[in-house]
């Protein structure tokens, strides 16, 4: 157990966000602050003379921005970073990005239309930092980061995905569970799965309202498979992967043996919305024998009782093993229940469902 306090430095050029997060941070026994910086380039001086455990960083700054001084750290000093995102289509790109850059999570600003309370954004901020502190963050291949940051947003890549692919029925459903560290494994897992797949992908990703789709639009632009956020009603099409709308349950209903996807705000569950035990009690339930259920990385149990319901109902289980986990929590649990079949690296999920289907 800790005993010595979180060093947590802020780098936000807004002096309204270093208030906010200043005194959030000195209320608690468990925080102490590092220090403030305004941009990148103070970030780094301060990252070199404070040694912080871990760093909240706004995307937008002037001098450096966050995605540069972000790449700067994971090459150079890695660290644990949380992002500081706000309800905006560029930010909320710039923030998936961050996440695939190596960055553990991220904080949004405080919206006036979703009123969050201090104490919800306290203890979202709180547990944040205290998850973020447990991950042991590595550098990052400079090659990689270059990718990233060269990357054309948004682009499809010109791989094969004719239309025909997109209107075959869904026979077999693949349902994927994550949470923190989710945006990184995405990138490297949905780019490798062949457009021709005989199954429909289903992704329950933690994320807020807006997040889910510039998570779905990024993993499209670099994946020959389509990607799409999920609306109320989309039919399930083989070759095609659906990731659930922030803000909303997601299931799978059926019209006959068209199966489709049904969108709900009836409460939170295991804490999220959307929730993958949501999600997987109603693939188990239609698909049965026909499901392959994956649990990943993430700091919480939801998913667990979606495999459980996976497995009893003659579906095959797959869990992403401890060391490839940014934070091994619901997968751990499920392996320590004995639910998945098979326990493999971050990069063996996918030939391993292909190899089942």
């Amino acid at each position: 157990m800790r005993r010595t306090p979180i060093k947590v430095l802020v780098v936000d050029d807004s002096p309204l966000m270093q208030v906010i997060l200043k005194k959030l941070i000195e209320e608690s026994p468990e925080f102490t602050l590092a220090g403030l910086a305004s941009n990148g380039k103070a970030a780094l001086d301060l990252i070199a003379k404070t040694d912080p455990d871990v760093i909240t960083m706004d995307v937008e700054m002037p001098e450096m921005d966050g995605l540069d001084c972000l790449a700067r750290i994971m090459k150079e000093i890695p660290k644990p970073v949380i992002m500081i995102s706000a309800y905006t289509r560029d930010e909320e790109e710039s923030t998936i990005m961050a996440l695939e850059l190596g960055a553990v999570d991220f904080i949004t600003k405080p919206h006036p239309v979703l009123s969050e309370t201090i104490e919800e954004i306290r203890k979202t901020i709180y547990t944040k930092i205290k998850t973020a502190s447990l991950i042991r963050v590595k550098k990052v291949d400079p090659r990689t980061i270059d990718t990233i940051m060269g990357k054309t947003r948004f682009r499809k890549h010109t791989l094969p995905s004719p239309s025909v692919h997109r209107l075959r029925p869904a026979d077999k459903i693949v349902s994927i569970g994550v949470s923190t560290g989710g945006p990184k494994a995405l990138r490297t897992m949905i780019p490798s799965i062949p457009p021709d797949i005989n199954a429909s992908i289903l992704i329950v990703q933690h994320m807020p309202p807006g997040f889910t789709k510039a998570l779905a639009d990024r993993l499209d632009s670099l994946s020959g498979i389509e990607v799409i956020e999920a609306r109320d009603g989309d039919i399930l099409a083989a070759g095609k992967v659906y990731i659930a709308c922030g803000g909303y349950h997601m299931s799978v209903e059926h019209s006959g043996r068209t199966f489709y996807t049904s969108l709900n705000q009836n409460g939170h569950v295991s804490l999220f919305r959307p929730s993958i035990d949501v999600l997987m009690k109603s693939t188990s339930r239609l698909f049965r024998e026909r499901n392959i259920g994956v649990i990943m990385t993430g700091m919480c149990t939801d998913g667990v009782e979606g495999v459980r319901h996976i497995r009893e109902n003659r579906g095959i289980v797959i869990a992403q093993d401890e060391k490839t986990s940014a934070v091994f929590g619901m997968n751990k649990i499920a392996i320590q229940q004995k639910i998945p079949h098979h326990v493999v690296p971050m990069d063996q999920i996918v030939p391993t469902i292909m190899d089942l289907l």
